[in-house]
């Protein structure tokens, strides 16, 4: 395999990988169209983190992150939260990866460990009530979509 071909194939595997893990959607060749820029995404329209991601994959011993590489990925990303991952393989086999890390703004893991804790403190309580109390939940939505309307 040419070292082309061995990037595409690396690229390509690392792609549909990371949908895959993210639930995203891939976007049409490698996000080369200008309407739908990045590797894959999420719609921002009915997810709450919505990213869109570039990934970047070797079998080398490092992968450069520059200003330049964020800054396009925050202008392709339209909308959605910018990420890049980086994924890097074992060998040219390309049937295992030693590494997969995922680049993000530092305000986006702040919100997203915020929501994660308020679940976290949340969950158990709706559990409970749903199994004591299972017809209070719909008066428990309703209030909660009027305390959310209040807020927008």
């Amino acid at each position: 395999m040419t070292d082309k071909g061995l990037n595409k194939r690396m690229g390509d595997l690392h792609e549909e990988y990371i949908a895959n893990l993210f639930g995203q959607r891939q976007t049409r060749g490698s996000g080369n169209q200008w309407r739908d820029q990045m590797d894959s995404k999420h719609d921002r329209t009915t997810c709450v983190f919505a990213f869109a991601n570039d990934g970047k994959s070797t079998l080398g011993k490092s992968i450069g992150v520059t200003r330049a590489m964020w800054a396009k990925a925050v202008e392709q990303a339209g909308g959605e939260r910018p990420m890049l991952t980086l994924r890097f393989y074992a060998d040219a086999s390309l049937t295992k990866a030693d590494i997969d890390l995922a680049v993000f703004d530092a305000l986006d893991a702040a919100e997203m460990r915020e929501a994660a804790e308020l679940w976290h403190k949340t969950k158990p309580l709706l559990e409970a009530l749903a199994e004591k109390r299972p017809r209070c939940i719909p008066v428990l939505v309703e209030l909660a979509r009027r305390l959310l309307d209040e807020d927008a």
